[in-house]
């Protein structure tokens, strides 16, 4: 849905200069300067989830991941400039075969400690996330079976597998490179912190707020104006809203999608929104085999009885894309595929045939608004077939290990969930939908669709990786039916006016590394 009169938050992508001067005793409290031009010297953002580590390994919760980003580099990452897989501690790299990799390292790269960055850090991160038993990093441990240093800077990689995605694996947000040096001189919660991006971890108050620094000798990036960062956590919208209008802060996360008039229409305030790479879905557990979801007939029936336009409208105010395909539309090898349309009269026929009239199945989510909606509607839509639905709401990270538990037993039998990929078509497949992956809510363990997922992954040609990857939409979305794709919806920041460099992510790793905000006068 076209938004009105939206004020787009500038962004900034690099500073001119590569050194900023620091604060000064003879500026106003609260401002610093550089080239005249004075700067908020503390920046507060409003998240809406919990803060709760500075380990990159330890979780792969976005709140915690848009900190880390700030503190900690990967050997590649999204450039949100062109939307493609970037260098970011690596210089470059090379695919000798599709398991075997060639990786040079930037030179100069400085740690928060002072240390330079080599490759003995890489194979340290590595020995770390393989030996700690961390969850965080385990796609890019099961992905390597060794690295072998070839200089300082240089160092090769052979695969457990052929993968010519590699080069997205190296882009985990739980792979972030940690210092070798820091482990051996400093208490490992201290060391932990110590990375390469443009600000270092400074504060923590556990419920409350986080506080980072500006990381003066950085080498990565140009050192921000801003002297300060924190991350405020205020859990519900409408309080961050209250915040950001108060001036308590200068940018809200995940505003209501009813602020968003509000928001670019108030004068000292802007908006900026995009699409999320998340993709919004019903999940049936295809190990429930006492349930009717485990009937085909019932999956096809919900996805062809189920109106997207108004559960958009119900969930997120109508500001969302619906989807057609499971596969994220800025992912790699993404089709537009016809999907299951809408059509109440099969629907109903099918339901009939499997027998749910008159049933009543159970339905577990979120508590997050948006979902709680999501149900709600559902709920109701059901109701006009004649299938009672019951909804049970919990925790994320509860809904989580339930929908990762044992299929046969958990008693699931529709889930309302989402899964956030990276731009690479092979993990958007792996975690949710390969038997072996870590977040397959569906529970589906299907030896075809594996070989399908395992098929694409090594193929070359891309021309044929691409007819692989239309055969797996299709498969999965017309005939297999574990998923009802829904909707991508829109992200969003409000923020004080004339504040720059805050960057939407559409994975949700939304990027602060070179915020700042001039001040008048």
């Amino acid at each position: 849905m076209k938004l009105r009169k939206i004020t787009a938050l500038l962004l900034c992508a690099l500073m001119a200069a590569a050194l900023f001067a620091g604060c000064s005793n003879t500026e106003k409290p609260g401002a610093t300067s550089s080239g005249g031009t004075k700067y908020k010297e503390e920046i507060i953002i409003a998240i809406g989830d919990e803060f709760t580590t500075i380990d990159p390994m330890e979780t792969t919760a976005e709140s915690n991941q848009i900190v880390q980003d700030c503190t900690h580099d990967l050997l590649t990452d999204t450039s949100l400039d062109t939307m493609s897989n970037a260098p970011e501690l690596a210089e470059s790299w090379e695919m000798i075969a599709p398991d075997h990799w060639k990786v040079k390292l930037k030179s100069g790269v400085k740690f928060h400690d002072g240390t330079i960055l080599n490759v003995d850090d890489v194979l340290f991160t590595l020995q770390r996330a393989t030996e700690g038993g961390y969850g965080g990093p385990s796609s890019v441990v099961q992905a390597i079976k060794e690295m072998k240093k070839i200089d300082d800077l240089t160092f090769e990689v052979f695969l457990t597998k052929p993968n010519v995605d590699f080069n997205y694996v190296m882009a985990s947000n739980t792979f972030a490179i940690l210092s070798k040096e820091a482990f051996e001189t400093m208490p490992p919660e201290e060391a932990v912190a110590i990375g390469t991006g443009p600000w270092k971890f400074k504060e923590f108050v556990s419920g409350d707020h986080v506080t980072l620094e500006r990381f003066e000798e950085c080498t990565l990036y140009p050192v921000p104006n801003t002297k300060l960062l924190t991350f405020r956590m205020i859990p519900e919208a409408n309080a961050r809203m209250v915040a950001l209008e108060n001036g308590e802060v200068d940018v809200i996360m995940s505003p209501n999608a009813t602020d968003f008039t509000r928001l670019s229409e108030t004068d000292g305030l802007q908006l900026l929104t995009g699409d999320a790479r998340t993709q919004h879905f019903i999940a049936f557990n295809m190990q429930n085999k006492d349930s009717v979801v485990y009937d085909q007939r019932f999956r096809l029936a919900v996805a062809y009885g189920f109106d997207k336009d108004e559960a958009i409208l119900a969930a997120w105010d109508g500001y969302a894309r619906k989807s057609t395909s499971n596969m994220s539309r800025d992912v790699e090898y993404y089709a537009d595929i016809e999907g299951i349309p809408y059509d109440p009269e099969m629907a109903k026929k099918l339901f009939e045939e499997c027998g749910a009239v008159g049933k009543t199945i159970s339905l577990v989510t979120s508590d997050a608004d948006h979902r709680v909606k999501l149900a709600q509607n559902f709920q109701a839509q059901m109701a006009k077939y004649g299938i009672t639905i019951t909804i049970e709401t919990m925790q994320n990270a509860a809904l989580t290990e339930l929908n990762t538990s044992d299929g046969a037993t958990s008693g699931v039998e529709i889930t309302i969930s989402s899964w956030t990929p990276g731009m690479n078509a092979d993990y958007m497949y792996r975690n949710p939908l390969h038997s072996e992956g870590g977040r397959n809510y569906a529970r589906l363990a299907d030896p075809e669709i594996d070989a399908m997922i395992d098929g694409a992954l090594s193929e070359l040609d891309k021309e044929v990786r691409a007819q692989k990857y239309l055969e797996l939409q299709n498969k999965i979305v017309t005939e297999v039916v574990c998923w009802v794709p829904i909707a991508q919806h829109t992200i969003a920041f409000g923020a004080v006016e004339g504040l720059t460099g805050a960057r939407l992510h559409p994975g949700l790793v939304h990027q602060f590394k070179t915020v700042e905000l001039k001040i008048e006068g």
